[in-house]
């Protein structure tokens, strides 16, 4: 029987899963296949424990992939070559010469 902590666990890997691939494209095949690891899992050898730490550690790098993608739209949004060495320039206190 799963503990509380792994049902827990669980919604949060189909919740984060949904927001990045099954909402944004459609793809459903994350969250498929992260229902058959799941319910085929019971009956291994392994330990929860491990099933528990590694569905964290699938769970933090999704959630902090996201948020990565996030803060790069946000703060590096796509500029010229020249315009990203001149603002890199003047955060360090330089600036650039003039080219005709």
């Amino acid at each position: 029987m799963l503990s509380v902590e792994h049902l827990r666990m669980y919604r949060h890997l189909l919740r984060e899963i949904n927001r990045q691939f099954t909402r944004v494209n459609g793809n459903r095949a994350w969250a498929s296949q992260l229902r058959l690891h799941w319910h085929c899992s019971s009956d291994t050898n392994d330990p929860q424990q491990q099933e528990l730490t590694a569905a964290k550690n699938v769970l933090s790098y999704l959630a902090n992939s996201r948020k990565y993608k996030e803060l790069l739209a946000e703060f590096n949004p796509k500029m010229s070559e020249g315009d990203r060495i001149k603002k890199t320039a003047n955060r360090v206190g330089l600036e650039t010469p003039n080219t005709y």
